[in-house]
């Protein structure tokens, strides 16, 4: 056999098994993070039965604020400044971001 051809079919022989190990250790790192993928999969499948049934999505707060009202105003409270929190943020950022240019 040639020389650059026995040098070439070395090679591949390499290439090849690193190949086969590279596979195996994506299979293990994966296999790690499946819990972590499980549970975003759930969380989009409630998200979509949700975008499925905006009527049942809406009882959920309503009972809530028929059975603890002052916690509700609290919860809408404490949500509503976070809201204004990031859009200060956002704002900030996008006024940097604009006088870097």
């Amino acid at each position: 056999m040639n020389p650059r051809t026995e040098l070439l079919a070395r090679r591949r022989e390499r290439l090849v098994l690193r190949s086969r190990m590279l596979r195996r250790q994506i299979t293990r790192d994966v296999q790690a993070l499946q819990p972590a993928l499980t549970w975003v999969d759930r969380v989009q499948d409630g998200l979509q039965w949700l975008r499925s049934n905006p009527l049942l999505g809406l009882v959920a707060p309503m009972l809530l604020s028929l059975w603890r009202p002052r916690r509700t105003v609290g919860l809408g409270m404490r949500l509503w400044s976070i809201w204004k929190l990031v859009r200060g943020w956002r704002a900030a950022g996008s006024t940097a971001a604009s006088t870097r240019r």
